[in-house]
């Protein structure tokens, strides 16, 4: 019989049971395993299946006396059921398993897993703040709260470790500012981030994210900041020294707020994180690529002095980098506003200096266009500084020859005067016939050691090129890939590499940008190495070599008793799935829970492996709560168990017990005293439900939406919108608190610069900022399907890792995943929303758009798409007439078809298609049933999971 004990304390309006939290390392991420004692009660209760005959009890406890509230037995159907209790007394009473995405504190109150060492004390007392708690890996701090203090990356001076992520926060006295100096600072540029946020909490606003080299002295104005630092698994550097002070800057005059020679830092320029396209950088000298961007600074007029500059962003689309002064104080007389300028590049587009006052923008100051390599002098006046704020704004389309740089920016009294002489335009370049995209093969490489590069190797590779090569080596030997140089357009021109030559090969790495990658190895004798480049810009390309041999990239093998661990060292056999973690990586207790199917009654026999030995889980002391527990270790969201009488083949046996000082305990046995043994059952429940209710009269299965129409907020609060580098890309389904599912194509090239994502989840509208159902939230982690292949576009399914669990609401939930072996027929209607492209060739839609279409199989969609190969991995949706269709913009995006009338599953992730609506083209999506046990593998191997 299932309990649910109350003890001293409060009562929440949920009663849920008390548990006893244990901890146990797993998995070679180092995660933490939570054991708990007993198991959850819920106020609705659902018991389904002849299988599942659930027993409830609801008891409360004060001190020794125990009162029966509820009770029932049996099997009520597949029906939910009301169930209450009166609490007469509620003095001493406290719930101590608290409800998913929450977490208790030490008095036993329940609040969000996010309110945990975000600055804010939310629990009464306090706990959820403490150092005991919320103390740094990176050098044991979080709340520094002196007026003057220091904190390091870990390690520091030597390097830091990889997957870490680090928090403080300062608080300085009400009314000051924080002045930060970095002393030393060296991070893997884009990819190790220190973010810098003015304030704490959930209303913290990002101000700062720094990576590569030195940034100067940082100025946060509020009196209390968040400090984060995320670094990824390879690469790390020496990290960051840095020391703050409070400052007061309340009587700062309008020079002290403009002028700037950034020699040393920003000044007090602000920038806009969320929503321009990347930030206004320190440069000093000439910075690549060559044909852009100043040689030396204005203030010194050499290369030891700084200026500030553009970041390096191709592509085509249009992208603004502005940059914000404090709000001006007002004065009696007009204000002249003076700054250098360089615009030097054959791709330079436009720079536009306004002021802000309010809703009112007026613009000072525009040019277009390449003035070479020559610093300009630039004025406006100010009529008006009341509330002024001046913005600099520099914008950039296709190209990556198109920087612009500003310098010794001021301010004094009194109009300017007569303007400067109008700068001389260089005429632009007459354009030379484009490098062919043919590189000359596919390349067959056979030698061992032996060196291939992109075309032109290190003088720049040409556009739309496609390029392949193909490394072997001997039966039964494997490759080893090296790659000595890599310099490409970050994002836009790709290495991919495969295990193998076939379309279906496991797809080892994809790779792109200027930086350092750890050497490749194969499974197999063959690897493809693929070389694409997009319509403009060009780096060096790269150089590489390759060796062959036996066993290439695998450790040794460990002596008869060891065990290997992941990352190459040998432990005691003996300590495999002994509850203790062994292993640098944990992998010595990554895999010791196991369903086994019964191929003849489909039920799922639960055994755990202790050292090399597995056992059939015998039902005594067995409790719901470590059902749902394991369940969650397997990488589902819920579960539950039946009991199975023992059978021949079931032996040995072990019951999962827990001991006094809280450890999980298992006794192995060759007998079953209950006779009966755990099956079971997981999946990812409570899901896919609405909690707004609809405004729409229109029965949305009766027909379809011609077009598509906007969506009511909150129809959909499981779909996500994908943000690139402040603009949105692609879409995605909320799958759980951590992970979103969407299309690998979207991320394909954006896999290694994590730093440019931001997700928003509870979006209605791209247009504004301050809606307060939305949450941002930056990623951490990208895994594309390992059979992912671009050409055929088979496979075309990926997962992304909240670096901060989502916060479920009315707007933000999660959608289900198929059940294994769920079927949907053909001319099943479906639901698709997005926020691309209204029709083909259109803009993008700001709101978001919403419309039915229905399943139609494989075989008529191949007739309507002979141009390619539609595959079981793959489904299929729309009319023969078109006219409803996803389109650019929607890539990632679910297609969503309702399970026993009522569950929303994720059935489809948008792919391809020919055009947009077109007649006979219906829109192809990813099929997510063939990858569900792939979902919940890499959700068991790296969720940042507390057992909660």
């Amino acid at each position: 019989m299932e309990k649910l004990y109350t003890e001293k304390g409060e009562i929440s309006q949920t009663v849920l049971i008390n548990s006893g939290v244990y901890e146990h390392k797993l998995n070679n991420s180092k995660k933490q395993l939570k054991y708990m004692k007993h198991a959850e009660q819920r106020s609705n209760f659902k018991s389904k299946s002849n299988k599942y005959n659930e027993k409830t009890l609801m008891q409360t406890s004060e001190g020794s006396t125990v009162t029966v509230l509820f009770q029932k037995e049996g099997n009520y159907g597949d029906n939910w059921n009301y169930g209450q209790a009166t609490l007469n007394s509620t003095a001493n009473v406290v719930v101590l398993k608290c409800p998913d995405q929450q977490k208790a504190c030490v008095d036993g109150t329940c609040i969000s897993t996010n309110q945990f060492c975000d600055g804010i004390n939310d629990c009464p007392d306090s706990s959820d703040e403490h150092q005991s708690v919320c103390a740094t890996v990176c050098d044991g701090q979080f709340l520094l709260l002196d007026p003057t203090g220091s904190f390091r990356s870990k390690n520091f001076p030597q390097e830091y470790d990889s997957d870490m992520t680090c928090r403080w926060v300062i608080r300085v006295n009400d009314g000051l500012a924080i002045k930060i100096t970095f002393h030393t600072f060296h991070t893997e540029e884009d990819i190790d981030v220190l973010d810098l946020y003015e304030g704490t909490g959930l209303t913290k606003n990002l101000t700062y994210s720094l990576s590569g080299m030195a940034p100067g002295n940082i100025w946060l104005l509020s009196h209390d900041a968040t400090v984060e630092f995320h670094t990824d698994f390879i690469n790390n550097f020496q990290g960051f020294n840095a020391s703050y002070t409070e400052e007061n800057i309340s009587h700062l005059s309008n020079e002290d707020k403009i002028n700037c020679s950034f020699e040393e830092d920003f000044c007090f320029w602000r920038q806009e994180l969320k929503h321009d396209h990347g930030d206004w950088l320190r440069g000093r000298g000439s910075i690549p690529p060559l044909g852009t961007g100043p040689s030396f600074d204005h203030t010194l007029a050499n290369r030891s002095g700084s200026y500030i500059v553009t970041p390096r962003s191709a592509g085509s689309l249009e992208k603004k980098f502005r940059l914000y002064s404090l709000p001006l104080s007002p004065v009696n007389e007009s204000m002249c506003l003076r700054f250098w300028y360089h615009m030097f590049g054959d791709e330079v587009w436009r720079l536009i200096v306004t002021t802000e006052e309010g809703s009112t923008v007026t613009v000072l100051f525009q040019k277009e266009g390449n003035y070479g390599d020559n610093w300009n002098y630039g004025q406006a006046t100010l009529n008006s500084t009341a509330n002024v704020v001046v913005v600099f704004e520099a914008q950039k389309r296709a190209g990556v020859l198109n920087d612009i740089a500003l310098d010794d920016i001021s301010i004094v009294p009194g109009s300017c005067g007569e303007g400067p002489p109008e700068p001389t335009l260089v005429p632009p370049p007459i354009t030379p016939p484009p490098m062919p995209a043919d590189c000359g093969g596919p390349f067959d490489l056979y030698e061992s050691n032996s060196t291939f590069s992109s075309p032109n190797y290190p003088l720049g590779y040409g556009s739309k090129a496609s390029c392949m090569w193909t490394l072997h080596a001997k039966e039964g030997q494997n490759i080893q890939l090296h790659f000595q140089d890599v310099a490409l357009e970050a994002s836009y021109d790709i290495l991919e590499v495969r295990d193998g030559i076939e379309p279906n090969s496991e797809l080892l790495a994809v790779l792109t940008g200027d930086r350092s990658f750890p050497d490749l190895f194969s499974k197999t004798s063959q690897m493809t190495v693929l070389f694409f480049t997009d319509a403009s810009g060009s780096e060096r390309g790269f150089l590489a070599n390759f060796s062959t041999g036996f066993h290439l990239g695998r450790p040794e093998p460990c002596p008869t008793g060891q065990f290997l661990c992941g990352t190459g060292e040998c432990v005691s056999a003996a300590s495999v799935c002994d509850g203790v973690t062994h292993c640098p990586d944990g992998s010595d207790e990554a895999d010791c829970v196991h369903l086994i199917t019964d191929n003849v009654t489909d039920d799922s026999r639960l055994r755990m492996q202790v050292q090399d030995h597995l056992y059939t889980v015998c039902s005594q002391n067995w409790t719901r709560g470590l059902s749902g527990f394991f369940c969650r270790y397997l990488g589902y969201r819920w579960g539950y168990h039946t009991l199975l009488k023992i059978k021949d083949g079931d032996a040995p046996f072990t019951t999962v017990g827990l001991n006094a000082n809280g450890t999980l305990e298992l006794k192995p046995s060759e007998k079953c005293v209950s006779e009966n043994i755990v099956s079971l059952y997981c999946n990812n429940f409570p899901c896919g439900v609405l909690k707004v209710p609809s405004k729409s009269d229109t029965d949305k299965n009766a027909g379809r939406v011609v077009g598509g129409q906007a969506a009511q907020k909150g129809a959909w609060p499981w779909i996500v919108s994908l943000h690139w580098q402040g603009g949105h890309v692609c879409g995605a389904s909320l799958i759980d608190s951590e992970w979103l599912v969407t299309a690998a194509h979207c991320v394909y090239g954006k896999n290694v610069h994590l730093s440019n994502w931001v997700a928003v989840l509870g979006l209605h509208t791209q247009l504004g900022t301050d809606e307060p159902d939305r949450q941002y939230r930056t990623i951490d982690k990208i895994f594309m399907n390992q059979h992912y292949n671009r050409r055929t576009k088979d496979s075309d399914i990926a997962l992304m890792h909240l670096q901060t669990p989502a916060n479920f609401s009315d707007y933000v939930q999660p959608i289900c995943i198929p059940e294994h072996g769920t079927l949907f027929k053909e001319g099943t209607k479906c639901f698709i929303a997005g926020w691309g492209k209204l029709f083909e060739g259109s803009s993008a839609a700001n709101v978001l758009q919403e419309a039915v279409v229905p399943l139609i199989n494989n075989t008529q969609c191949q007739r309507w798409l002979p141009e390619y190969n539609i595959t079981d991995q793959m489904v299929c949706a729309g009319y023969p007439e078109g006219g409803v269709d996803t389109c650019q913009g929607d890539s990632g995006g679910p297609l969503m078809c309702e399970e026993d009338n009522h569950w929303a599953t994720l059935v489809g992730v948008a792919s391809f298609g020919r055009g947009c609506g077109q007649p006979q083209s219906p829109g192809a999506y990813a099929y997510v049933n063939p990858y569900v046990d792939w979902i919940a593998e890499t959700r068991r191997l790296f969720s940042e999971w507390n057992g909660h």
